[in-house]
């Protein structure tokens, strides 16, 4: 995002909740940030020679306001010297005007295309907006090239290597966004190294991992609920509907999604917690929110038993989910559970997981994909056909993939 960039605010999905920064880490994060001492310096060591250049830093010190062109040279503009003495005042200046100042990252270094200069400042927002909807979760490198893959498209007739010149140029915008302080890379550990293969292809995947740091949360933050984006910060959902409390953590990271929940508990006595809950799942769109309700209903404590036992009444998949999660909590037995009920209840949840991304490792989890298959099959649930696909060509044990594709084949006859 830049100043000058235009955000359509109703095409943007519901953005996960953040976790902002104190006063005091504000203030000792940006103190860190090389860039704006990069910038500190560039404005204390004008002489009346410095002319104004195509490069990133002149061209950043000028957007920020911090100087000015006089006489084919750059002055320091008094009225905002204060700035320099304002670290997180001048940390966001520099955010949110380097997309204004991003041309001078082509202009520094010739393996950057130069049409890169032109559409940087949506470039810069795609890359800073996929990185904010992560709710702070570190996002693969690898998976950020997707962006970077995209540019060409844009750009007419431009010839690509195996590694792009736009993914060198994701890269330096990288660097010039660690050095400002707005990212931090970790490394990916082994399971998750696997899981970056998986979704790419790539045998050996970057390991890099990226996120955006508090400040640069913060700062994003700011500029959104500015241009009247729904931007919430960790607390503020406590008064909203259910519903939108679900859309907005769906992505977050697991410890904000609890927080995020129990503190829309806390605000409503136990009761009212678990009516809402209740009417969320009957009215529940698909299994996420389904699984979703029931987490919020755990959180209400034995207020919802009542509730959970009238829905189980009606029947259907909110009927069935319901009696799980009352002999999952021995509020009846697991031999009152119907067949029905049973195969119902469990083709929900590994839904839910298949739309959380993580069916497989569900399905590892529960000890015997096999027999699950059969009874993803016996279940009279919409999704019963779409699982059945996802195991028979995605399932890397070939006895399961194979025994999904007989019970699909099956089904479809009949």
């Amino acid at each position: 995002m830049c100043q000058e960039c235009e955000l359509d605010v109703d095409a943007l999905p519901a953005l996960p909740p953040v976790r902002l920064p104190s006063p005091a880490e504000a203030q000792a994060a940006a103190e860190r940030s090389a860039a704006l001492a990069d910038l500190r310096r560039y404005v204390a060591e004008l002489d009346g020679t410095a002319k104004p250049g195509l490069t990133l830093l002149p061209r950043w010190a000028e957007a920020c306001g911090l100087v000015r062109v006089l006489k084919g040279t750059h002055v320091p503009v008094k009225k905002n010297a204060k700035l320099l003495t304002r670290p997180v005042e001048l940390w966001a200046r520099a955010f949110e005007t380097l997309g204004d100042a991003g041309y001078g990252i082509a202009t520094e270094d010739d393996e950057v295309p130069f049409e890169f200069g032109m559409l940087f400042p949506d470039f810069l927002g795609g890359l800073q907006m996929t990185l904010y909807s992560a709710g702070g979760t570190p996002m693969p490198l690898e998976l950020l090239y997707g962006l970077a893959d995209q540019m060409p498209s844009l750009v007419a007739g431009l010839e690509l290597r195996e590694d792009s010149q736009w993914r060198y140029a994701l890269r330096a915008t990288l660097a010039v966004l660690d050095r400002l302080g707005a990212i931090e890379r970790t490394e990916a550990d082994a399971v998750e190294l696997a899981k970056i293969a998986e979704l790419t292809g790539r045998p050996e995947p970057d390991p890099t991992l990226v996120s955006l740091t508090p400040l640069a949360l913060w700062a994003l933050n700011r500029m959104l609920r500015d241009e009247g984006a729904d931007a919430p910060v960790v607390g503020e959902l406590a008064t909203a509907p259910l519903e939108t409390l679900c859309a907005h953590v769906a992505d977050a990271p697991p410890e904000i999604a609890e927080a995020e929940v129990a503190a829309w508990v806390a605000h409503r006595s136990p009761a009212d917690a678990a009516a809402e809950a209740v009417d969320f799942l009957r009215e529940a769109e698909g299994p996420a929110q389904r699984l979703f309700a029931l987490l919020t209903l755990g959180a209400a404590g034995d207020a919802g038993v009542a509730d959970a036992r009238t829905v189980r009444e009606e029947g259907g998949i909110a009927g069935a989910v319901m009696a799980a999660w009352l002999a999952e909590r021995s509020e009846t037995t697991a031999e009152s559970l119907t067949s029905e009920e049973l195969c119902l209840s469990m083709t929900d949840h590994l839904a839910a997981m298949d739309e959380l991304g993580v069916l497989f490792d569900e399905l590892a989890a529960l000890g015997d994909p096999s027999s699950i298959v059969g009874v993803i099959a016996a279940a009279d649930h919409p999704a019963r056909l779409r699982l059945l696909d996802v195991i028979a060509q995605e399932h890397p044990d070939r006895k399961i993939a194979k025994r999904a594709r007989k019970a699909r084949f099956t089904l479809r006859q009949g």
